[in-house]
């Protein structure tokens, strides 16, 4: 087991959106197989969060442009001595059934469910806090009823429409984390600040601290530069910036 908590930030928008449909996709497969009623209010709740977040941002567009993207990066190194051609080209092959399968989409990603009359419903109480109480929707509260095997299968047929989405996000997001080799560093007096190099922009900072440390990395950036400042709770205080040198792994995903 490793012994590093990992902390990441993301340096551009896409990024956040792209790490955020991660986090749904993620919590929802960990609740999805549960026979509680509150497995399955928590997978509805991420399927729901996962299409606001289609609704709001034309992630269709942002799919094909970073697979676009990457796809041409990634061939320009077909040439260069030691690069491993067999897994280059099934990462390609990778990247082209991901596009290949967000255009076959006719119209945003996710309508064929977003409609559907359960999670239609969920969606218009999410601006109403604690809005999805039995009482607020009484065909939530029937469904939740149900055989948990009845709740499981539609809920993995909800979301393997949504694996169109959560395959290139998965794909995407692998291959940046993969992209730079995690290094040595260290933050003196609990501050680490680098440059940035305009030609390589990075994508996301990953942070990994042993558990030991009793602290946290705050992480802030830019297209210029990025810092880490190591901070440690103090109980009902909010927490201070550590004093003591602190060493950690670094790893600047630019592709």
């Amino acid at each position: 087991m490793s012994e590093l908590i990992y902390y990441e930030q993301p340096l551009n928008e896409r990024m956040r959106g792209f790490l955020r449909l991660e986090h749904f996709f993620r919590q929802a497969g960990y609740t999805l197989r549960g026979y509680s009623i509150w497995d399955s209010r928590s997978t509805l709740a991420s399927i729901t969060t996962i299409l606001d977040i289609l609704t709001r941002n034309d992630l269709k567009t942002e799919l094909l442009k970073e697979l676009e993207r990457l796809e041409t990066t990634l061939a320009a190194l077909a040439d260069m001595q030691g690069v491993d051609k067999v897994q280059l080209n099934n990462i390609l092959r990778q990247i082209q059934t991901s596009q290949q399968a967000i255009l076959e989409v006719s119209g945003p990603l996710g309508q064929d469910i977003r409609e559907h009359d359960l999670l239609n419903s969920l969606r218009q109480r999410s601006s109403i806090l604690g809005g999805s109480c039995n009482f607020d929707l009484p065909n939530l509260h029937y469904w939740l009823q149900q055989q948990p095997e009845i709740r499981i299968e539609q809920l993995e047929q909800w979301l393997e429409k949504l694996e169109v989405v959560s395959q290139p996000i998965s794909l995407i997001l692998g291959i940046i984390r993969e992209s730079n080799a995690p290094v040595s560093a260290m933050a003196e007096q609990g501050f680490y600040q680098q440059n940035i190099d305009s030609a390589a922009p990075v994508q996301i900072i990953r942070v990994g601290l042993n558990k030991q440390q009793h602290c946290f990395p705050e992480i802030s950036g830019g297209k210029q530069r990025f810092s880490i400042r190591f901070m440690q709770p103090q109980g009902e205080q909010r927490p201070i910036q550590v004093t003591d040198n602190i060493n950690f792994e670094l790893t600047r995903c630019a592709l």
